[in-house]
């Protein structure tokens, strides 16, 4: 509430100036309501992955709605969460009369209509436009019959209007009531409209449907009605350099506030005098598992090659190789089932870090677009709101008008090919550690 009033505020707008409202979160951040709408505990967060076992028992049936994800189980997901909370808490499942997205449960606050939003319900819940929608003998065969009866019947796509905002949400937010209020979706998917025309996701829309080891989806009607969703993705990323300054970078901060920058600006600084490969390190970028190409929710973080002249700047710099090479992982993996990606726009805080942009251009071996607006999910749900308020007539219409690429890291040839060692390092690093990895998370579960 504070944060709308702040933006009016900063941005010297008029509360009567905002024609729509539109809202943007994290997919599988799942709110279990009662009856009456009251939250029934604490929300089941995305990055919770506490349902592993659930997921390869899931995975193991080999039920033709997993199509969505055929390299393995992945524990984000709504159906292995809602199994372990069955479970686990079976009083909390039984009492859940309705299930809705944080998205959603966003919409509902706003306008008190109990809906799912379609862009996350096909990414994530299994929902499939083409075979007529809910996979209910899927779900009967992994132990959840009756699910479906927990989820609001109207299933919305992005831009449609959910309803009008509340007197009493407009009165929170300070805002006129009335004002339509549009269906959203997952964050990075939003910002895939951000820039047409975080956690890493890569994405991007095909006119037919596909599935193959190593992505998510394709999601029919995700985003865009006819064209299909298609998904790499990395759960840690942005969240690496973080953990890196918070843990290790007390003399950094300190030496930045001296020289008035920020921390990020002084450690790309530093890592900028290193060179490419960070002086033998390997960083397998997989702290909170691995969403794509391995799917792999037991998968850790490791860094190799340490070594007495390993500094803060070689580590630094080695997070975002690793990050990097993580993406063209999951590129490769695209290009190995025939589809090329063609032009890659990035969003987001790490675009303000020429360096790390740099380096992802290096490594992939292709040009990075970077848009005016570095926020894509905000962007996004602007140009979602702006269709739900009638100001544009679909999503693409809206899209060409509000995005706008402001420059291009083009990659040197000569780092690029000297990356390729780096990445095939990083890629063998996983396969001989994956055996280990799962013991440690095996031994780590049973406590």
């Amino acid at each position: 509430m504070g944060a709308v009033q702040d933006c009016l505020h900063n941005a010297h707008v008029a509360p009567e100036e905002i024609a729509g409202l539109s809202a943007d979160a994290t997919t599988c951040t799942l709110m279990p309501l009662d009856a009456a709408g009251q939250e029934l505990g604490r929300a089941l967060l995305w990055m919770d992955v506490r349902a592993a076992a659930q997921a390869r028992r899931i995975f193991t049936t080999g039920d033709p709605a997993l199509r969505y994800c055929l390299a393995g189980a992945n524990a984000e997901w709504m159906p292995p969460k809602l199994l372990w909370l069955k479970e686990n808490e079976p009083e909390r499942y039984a009492a859940t009369a309705f299930l809705l997205e944080f998205t959603d449960w966003i919409a509902w606050r706003l306008t008190g209509r109990l809906m799912l939003n379609l862009n996350t319900v096909t990414q994530r819940w299994f929902y499939h436009t083409p075979s007529g929608g809910w996979p209910l003998d899927f779900f009967a065969a992994i132990g959840l019959a009756g699910l479906a009866d927990k989820f609001p019947a109207d299933i919305l796509p992005l831009g449609a209007v959910v309803g009008e905002l509340s007197a009493d949400a407009a009165r929170a937010l300070g805002l006129r009531p009335g004002i339509p209020v549009a269906a959203g979706g997952g964050d990075a998917f939003v910002g895939l409209l951000g820039v047409m025309g975080s956690s890493n996701v890569l994405s991007a829309l095909a006119a037919e449907e596909m599935h193959f080891p190593g992505v998510f989806g394709s999601f029919p009607d995700a985003i865009i009605p006819g064209l299909n969703l298609v998904e790499g993705g990395q759960a840690s990323t942005g969240s690496l350099l973080s953990w890196f300054k918070r843990n290790f970078g007390a003399d950094a901060e300190a030496a930045a506030i001296a020289r008035n920058i920020s921390v990020y600006r002084l450690l790309d600084e530093e890592a900028a005098q290193v060179p490419p490969g960070a002086a033998g390190l390997i960083v397998l970028d997989y702290f909170q598992g691995n969403r794509t190409p391995h799917t792999d929710s037991a998968a850790r973080g490791a860094i190799w090659g340490l070594s007495l002249q390993s500094g803060r700047a070689q580590i630094f710099r080695a997070l975002m190789e690793g990050i990097a090479y993580g993406m063209e992982d999951i590129l490769q993996t695209f290009r190995g089932h025939g589809f090329v990606v063609e032009r890659i726009i990035a969003s987001g805080g790490a675009t303000h870090s020429p360096l790390f942009m740099q380096i992802y251009a290096d490594v992939v071996g292709q040009p990075l677009s970077i848009t005016r607006e570095p926020e894509a999910s905000l962007l996004g749900s602007a140009i979602v709101a702006a269709v739900g308020a009638g100001l544009y007539p679909d999503l693409q219409t809206a899209a060409r008008q509000m995005v706008s690429i402001e420059r291009a890291y083009i990659p040197d040839a000569h780092r690029h090919d000297e990356y390729a060692f780096f990445v095939r390092q990083y890629q063998d690093t996983y396969q001989q550690l994956r055996e280990l990895m799962r013991r440690m998370n095996e031994r780590s579960s049973k406590k």
